[in-house]
């Protein structure tokens, strides 16, 4: 199980800032802009808006440009307060996410539809934005007696993986019946004696541990001749 928790909280972090847009002379302050993101972040759980929403994005965007890292700071600070995730899980995932929302936020046209569209997708905040018309142009035009290659008739293997769940960092023995978003790991808070041991090749309530791919992979060549493989 998987739970993307920081676009969420990115979304509620820029959500808020129409109602208190950082001004110039308080950004070099990291303190103040940590602190400003809590009280809004906060205050936009009750007044969430769509025309809050994009307005706040880029009063973050400006902040984003001057430090990243005060953002993802902050976020993760907040994270705990906002949610039912520790201080632990809240870190890690917008350590893992973060950086790629802010980077896409960054090259976003957020004066254009590019806000309402990320309020929307991201938080369902917005309404759905309208699908823009347009032509599309093909490289070259499509044959006008296009006729099938003919078929060599011989087979090959193909590997294809799909949902490739592996975790480096699944623990045998840990606990497989916990309260986060991923189990059989050791957490800060993970008991003494666990309720269910996570056993050596995986537990239906993790993803897969390391070793379980591992044999795997190394099981396949000994049952097919793979030409190729697809991962999805």
């Amino acid at each position: 199980m998987r739970i993307s928790f920081a676009p969420v909280i990115l979304t509620l972090a820029v959500a808020s800032s129409v109602y208190a847009a950082p001004a110039p002379a308080h950004l070099a302050k990291r303190g103040w802009v940590a602190d400003k993101l809590k009280e809004l972040v906060e205050n936009a759980l009750n007044t969430l808006e769509c025309g809050a929403c994009t307005a706040a994005l880029v009063g973050v965007k400006d902040v984003a440009w001057l430090n990243k890292n005060w953002v993802l700071d902050a976020l993760a600070e907040i994270c705990p307060k906002v949610s039912k995730l520790t201080p632990e899980v809240c870190t890690g995932a917008i350590k893992l996410e973060g950086p790629a929302l802010l980077d896409a936020l960054l090259k976003a046209d957020l004066l254009s539809g590019d806000a309402k569209f990320i309020c929307y997708q991201v938080a369902g905040i917005c309404a759905p934005p309208s699908i823009a018309s347009g032509t599309l142009t093909f490289p070259k035009p499509k044959p006008a007696n296009a006729v099938a290659p003919v078929s060599s008739g011989n087979l090959i293997d193909v590997l294809h993986l799909s949902d490739w769940h592996v975790d480096a960092g699944y623990i045998p023995g840990s606990e497989a019946e916990c309260d986060q978003p991923l189990c059989c790991r050791k957490h800060s808070n993970s008991p003494a004696v666990p309720k269910r041991k996570a056993s050596t090749w995986g537990d239906y309530k993790c993803d897969v541990p390391l070793k379980l791919g591992q044999n795997m992979m190394s099981y396949v060549p000994t049952v097919a001749n793979v030409s190729f493989g697809i991962l999805t």
